[in-house]
This record gives C-alpha cells, sequence and structure tokens, in this order.
C-alpha cells in the first residue's frame, strides 16, 4: 500500500512537474519568439543605420567639395579684387605730379585719361595732374624731370582710395 500511496503520490507529482514543465516550455518558446523578434528589429536596425552611414558619407564628401569650390573662388576674388585695386584710382594710395592749376583756362574734361592726365576740379579751380604711382619715389622722379624741363610749379601730390589727401598723411602709412 505504500508502494501504491509513493507511486500515487509520483504521478500526482509527475503530473503537476510535466504541467510545469509544459508551462516552462511554452514560456521558453514566447521568450525564442520574443528575442528572435528583437534580434529581426536590431537587424533592421543595423541596416538603416548602414545606410545612414552611407549617406552621411556621401554628405560629408560634398561639404569637402564645396569647400574646396568655396575656397577656390576666395581665392580668385582675392586675385580679381588685387587687381581692380592695383589698377583703379578708387583704391589705395596713390600718387600723381600736378602740374598747375588754373581758374580761367580749362581744358575739356573730355581729354582727361586715368593713367596719363588727370583733370580735378576744387575750389573753381581745375588742377591738371600727370601720372598716376604707388611709389612715392616714382612720383617725385617724374616731379623733378618736368621740373627740368621748365615746369617749376609742378609738385607731388596724394590721394587715398580716390580722396585727395594732403601728402604727409600718405607717406606715414
Amino acid at each position: 500500500m505504500l508502494l501504491v500511496s509513493i507511486g500515487l503520490t509520483s504521478c500526482g507529482a509527475s503530473k503537476e512537474l510535466t504541467s510545469e514543465v509544459n508551462a516552462a516550455k511554452s514560456s521558453l518558446q514566447q521568450c525564442q519568439d520574443e528575442v528572435a523578434q528583437l534580434q529581426r528589429e536590431l537587424a533592421q536596425a543595423k541596416n538603416n543605420l548602414g545606410g545612414t552611414d552611407d549617406q552621411l558619407t556621401q554628405i560629408q564628401a560634398e561639404n569637402q567639395s564645396l569647400r574646396s569650390q568655396l575656397n577656390s573662388m576666395q581665392s580668385q576674388l582675392a586675385t580679381v579684387t588685387q587687381q581692380m585695386q592695383a589698377s583703379s584710382d578708387d583704391y589705395g594710395t596713390w600718387f600723381r605730379v600736378q602740374i598747375g592749376a588754373y581758374e580761367e583756362r580749362r581744358i575739356d574734361n573730355s581729354l582727361e585719361t586715368t593713367d596719363q592726365l588727370s583733370l580735378e576740379t576744387r575750389n573753381d579751380l581745375q588742377k591738371i595732374a600727370l601720372g598716376r604711382f604707388r611709389v612715392y619715389e616714382d612720383a617725385k622722379q617724374l616731379q623733378t624731370q618736368l621740373q627740368a624741363m621748365g615746369l617749376k610749379d609742378a609738385w607731388v601730390v596724394s590721394y587715398q582710395d580716390g580722396q585727395r589727401i594732403p601728402i604727409e598723411q600718405a607717406l606715414k602709412k
């Protein structure tokens, strides 16, 4: 009877254990399904991230190319600006040799040339100047040659960014 009771107890315990094992198997299967789903989501996220890396690399390459183009354009702009400044009275310091200032007799302004002959009217006087120099000594040399030719009143005048300034101010720069 003891054996039967142990057998029944064992059978009852086996049914409970079997039920627990089945519940555990079911729970384990759910966990495995969830892990599989999470692994699929992780793989999809990695694929999406990989695409983003490719896009980021492409955008960075385009950005670098645009920066290079910008640097090239800035360099070209600086060169053109220097060329314009070198050839224009509106930039920098210039020296000319003034040979006269006249109130009555005037030269027609249409005869003025940027490099050789400058006609400027200030205070009802037409001022006539020759040459255009960046270097004071070059203007001074022309003054000396003009004075040797008989133009005793020739003198050097200066301009800064297109405006006439005192020679002392120009020489301080």
